[in-house]
């Protein structure tokens, strides 16, 4: 298995082993997964507020959007999640840059896909986009990414766990501030290319 997905649920610390051992031999195998996997939660978010709708604190009409306006979020929230894996992977070329392990983008990019991958599949909670449910995939997603990204950079980086453990929590640190930053500005974009558009529809 050239990127071992479902070991990263079943056996992590396995899966970051093969992983390595798979990027050494085909450093481009993440592409497919990144360009791919965050298909998931957009597909999913365009169903979700096109479809299924949602209902606000004290009005008991279900809510929609448009279909122009959830394909446009649906779009924005690829872009984002694409460029977010990106993002992470520069950072942690950065982070590491006076390290003798300091990976190269292909590398870089094959760690960031795989730690992303439970943000991915957390996106399938977008098809009942009830703000308790999203926002309670959102926290466990995000606490089991944390916990990979510190299983996996000892392994896949081959650092030794104290110094893994300072290079995990810079990371960590500075990729959550990018990943806001990130999604705070496609939500801007997506609500000006949507305005005018007559994008809410009520039940």
């Amino acid at each position: 298995m050239i990127f071992p997905l479902t070991h990263f649920f079943s056996h992590p610390e396995r899966a970051w082993h093969e992983l390595r051992e798979n990027t050494e031999e085909h450093p481009a195998s993440y592409l497919p997964f990144w360009l791919l996997m965050p298909l998931i939660p957009a597909v999913c978010l365009f169903i979700g507020t096109t479809q299924v709708g949602w209902r606000l604190p004290g009005n008991g009409a279900t809510q929609f959007l448009s279909g122009i306006s959830g394909a446009l979020l649906a779009v924005w929230c690829y872009v984002g999640l694409v460029a977010g894996i990106v993002i992470i992977a520069y950072l942690t070329r950065w982070v590491l840059f006076r390290t003798d392990v300091r990976p190269n983008v292909n590398r870089s990019m094959g760690f960031s896909t795989a730690v992303a991958l439970p943000l991915m599949l957390a996106g399938i909670a977008a098809l009942l986009p009830s703000r308790w449910l999203l926002l309670l995939a959102a926290v466990a997603a995000t606490a089991y990414s944390g916990w990979l990204l510190f299983l996996g950079l000892p392994i896949y980086m081959r650092l030794t766990q104290r110094s893994a453990a300072f290079y995990s929590s810079c990371i960590l640190a500075l990729g959550f501030l990018a990943l806001l930053t990130t999604a705070f500005a496609f939500l801007e974009l997506w609500s000006q290319s949507m305005a005018g558009a007559g994008e809410y529809l009520q039940e």
